[in-house]
């Protein structure tokens, strides 16, 4: 019986996360670290955790 009801009616439509634009999206990927005054971006790992150690110096992105 439950089969004939989902039938009967049209699926609704299927709606992906949206996200915000690029430019607004770019804001929310990055900080500036209050110790060194460098950008680090959140989206390396990396990046994050060495700014989270207490007097750290700005970390070499070269390597």
């Amino acid at each position: 019986m439950l089969d004939q009801v989902v039938e009967d009616h049209p699926r609704p439509p299927v709606i992906a996360g949206r996200r915000g634009s690029p430019a607004l999206r770019q804001c929310c990927d990055s900080y500036v670290c209050p110790v060194c005054a460098q950008v680090v971006e959140l989206t390396d790992y990396r990046q994050v955790l060495w700014h989270q150690q207490a007097g750290h110096q700005p970390m070499d992105l070269e390597d």
